[in-house]
């Protein structure tokens, strides 16, 4: 098979496929894969010094190929406009519900189990113990910025986040970035204390077990938040206060 300067279409369809790969939309991506599969067989079929089997199965396997790219787009495409239903039917499936929680538009509502917290300016302090701020959420533009301390069942301080820089001497107590909008810790025993997702730009949900020395440690699950062994009656709180304090 000789290269010729037609050839250098071929540049064309890696654009297209390219494009595809970066194109939000299915049908932009599936027009792009389908100009981009159409270049390469019409290069294979313009080459007639190539034996017509050799073109026609180059051409089959551009298309077979063209088939796997396009359903693996389309499966990325599917998750990824799914991802962006189910977040505001999490948010409002959480206890209280938003209809008895209004969100105003400029605010964020922080689910806490079955309390809801609405952010009207940050940072915002979650959990405050003695006067020290144990949980707080910062947000730059689009971004989180946590600011936690990690303390272990004995009440040690085992490992710091502030705005989202870990520092630790236990090489078991970690962060993990699940993606950009979530965030989870561990402590030294690997056991994870803290989740943090942003569902949507007006919707943070954590869960968790916020320990601080001689303080009975507040447990936010998905459905309700607890302190010795109780459950925390539901709540739709606006302001400035901590979400959890104690003195």
């Amino acid at each position: 098979m000789r290269f010729e300067q037609r050839d250098a279409v071929v540049l064309l369809a890696v654009a297209l496929i390219v494009a595809a790969f970066k194109a939000t939309n299915a049908l932009l991506a599936t027009l792009c894969l389908c100009l981009g599969g159409a270049v390469l067989v019409f290069l294979l079929v313009r080459h007639e010094e190539l034996p017509w089997k050799h073109r026609l199965a180059g051409s089959a396997l551009v298309l077979v190929a063209y088939l796997v790219t396009l359903f693996y787009l389309y499966r990325a495409n599917v998750a990824q406009e799914l991802r962006e239903q189910v977040a505001p039917l999490v948010a409002a499936s959480l206890a209280p519900p938003l209809s008895s929680c209004p969100i105003p538009k400029n605010a964020v509502g922080l689910f806490l189990g079955n309390r809801v917290s609405v952010i009207t300016e940050f940072p915002h302090v979650v959990f405050k113990v003695h006067g020290v701020e144990a949980l707080r959420i910062d947000r730059v533009s689009s971004d989180l910025l946590i600011t936690f301390r990690v303390f272990n069942d004995s009440g040690a301080l085992v490992a710091r986040l502030d705005r989202n820089t870990f520092t630790t001497k236990n090489s078991t107590a970690h962060v993990e970035r699940a993606d950009a909008s979530h965030l989870l810790v561990f402590d030294d025993l690997g056991t994870q204390v803290l989740d943090v997702q942003f569902l949507n730009p007006q919707a943070i949900k954590i869960t968790g077990t916020l320990r601080y020395p001689r303080v009975d440690p507040i447990i936010i699950s998905e459905k309700y938040s607890g302190q010795r062994g109780s459950i925390m009656p539901q709540s739709c709180s606006t302001g400035t206060e901590p979400d959890f304090e104690s003195k």
